[in-house]
């Protein structure tokens, strides 16, 4: 990902947060020889520096994905940027936001235990609420399992970009938040906040 270093998100704890707060993601790899996108909610541990998510057993995404290098994708909010809004001559449009790359090894969860534990951790990030996981015993939710494949991918490198127009001046920038604040489009306004958390 091209990064210039005024934009590149380098602090730990706030990748993390990212990653929770947007947690789907585009998993990138190869199936059958061939580039595959796969969508998909991961979970990002941070003490095991490792992504784990599962897919469908019926997609053939997970067949190839045992040793193999693959990229995780991340993206959060995004917004239009006008050069009208910047009130300086010879401006250009551009685009706001945030957004954060994993990559590293994948390895398939084989052990039934293993499966179980991703599950329940899911359940409980998505919905800690929910009464599924008290049917955990159940013929319905064994099946279920048995329909589902599960991985980590073991993090080689995170790469975190957040554009948000640091390369402008102070003025410039809250021209930019000032017209992405105003906006009813919620990405606009998931920008504006993330402006006014580099800010501060």
């Amino acid at each position: 990902m091209y990064t210039p270093p005024y934009f590149a998100m380098n602090d730990a704890a706030r990748i993390a947060e990212f990653l929770r707060a947007n947690s789907f993601g585009v998993l990138i790899s190869f199936a059958d020889g061939e580039l595959c996108a796969t969508h998909l909610p991961f979970l990002y541990d941070a003490e095991q520096n490792a992504l784990f998510a599962h897919m469908a057993r019926a997609n053939p995404a997970w067949r190839d994905l045992e040793g193999q290098s693959a990229l995780a994708v991340f993206s959060g909010p995004h917004a239009y940027v006008s050069p009208s809004w910047y009130g300086e001559p010879e401006s250009v449009p551009t685009w706001n936001y945030a957004a954060v790359h994993v990559s590293g090894t994948c390895s398939l969860l084989e052990d039934g235990g293993q499966l179980a534990a991703l599950l329940h951790r899911t359940v409980r990030f998505y919905e800690p609420g929910s009464a599924l996981l008290s049917q955990a015993d159940e013929p319905f939710y064994r099946g279920m399992m048995k329909g589902i494949v599960g991985f980590r991918i073991d993090i080689a490198r995170i790469e975190g970009k957040a554009k948000l127009s640091q390369n402008k001046s102070e003025v410039v920038r809250g021209r930019v938040l000032e017209h992405l604040a105003k906006s009813n489009d919620a990405g606009a306004q998931g920008v504006a906040r993330l402006m006014r958390e580099e800010a501060e």
